[in-house]
């Protein structure tokens, strides 16, 4: 698991570090990603990082920055959560304002919910932020320069974990 995780961080890490994004309006937003591990030994403080381990508490930190000279319009920022034993942290996303998916197309404000049949019943439950596959803040237009930044928490699974 450890050896599937690092090259996915670096994946990531090389694919939006410099990446571009574009709002609703076609105007190119740049995007920044930096991953931190949440160091519980140094209280909790953020260390760059571009791996994990099993245990581990990693924060995402993206940034989004208009580099034009007009305002870009509706920029929405995505964060894929990774694969590969990585699950979202409820609570843990800063700007408060999110949304979730469960398969990258249909996003919904948090908590989502889904129905069910239970005892031969449909009924609506919440679907555990675990499952959550990709997060999603709409950020409204960004003024020419302006930059924003969204960061959410991802834990990795420890080994003895059980997944549900």
């Amino acid at each position: 698991m450890i050896n599937r995780i690092v090259p996915m961080l670096m994946a990531w890490a090389l694919m939006l570090l410099t990446g571009i994004a574009f709002a609703a309006d076609s105007t190119p937003v740049e995007v920044t990603l930096r991953a931190f591990q949440v160091n519980p030994a140094l209280g909790g403080k953020l260390v760059p990082t571009l791996e994990a381990r099993p245990g581990d508490v990693i924060e995402y930190q993206v940034t989004y920055r208009n580099p034009a000279r007009e305002a870009a319009k509706q920029v929405a920022a995505t964060l894929p959560v990774p694969d590969g034993g990585m699950a979202y942290l409820d609570g843990s996303a800063s700007p408060g304002a999110l949304q979730a998916s469960l398969d990258g197309v249909h996003f919904a404000p948090t908590p989502l919910k889904r129905e069910v049949m239970h005892e031969g019943e449909r009924v609506r439950e919440t679907v555990p932020p675990s499952e959550y596959k990709f997060l999603r803040w709409n950020l409204g237009d960004l003024a020419a320069g302006q930059q924003v930044t969204v960061k959410a928490r991802m834990h990795l699974a420890a080994i003895n974990d059980k997944q549900s």
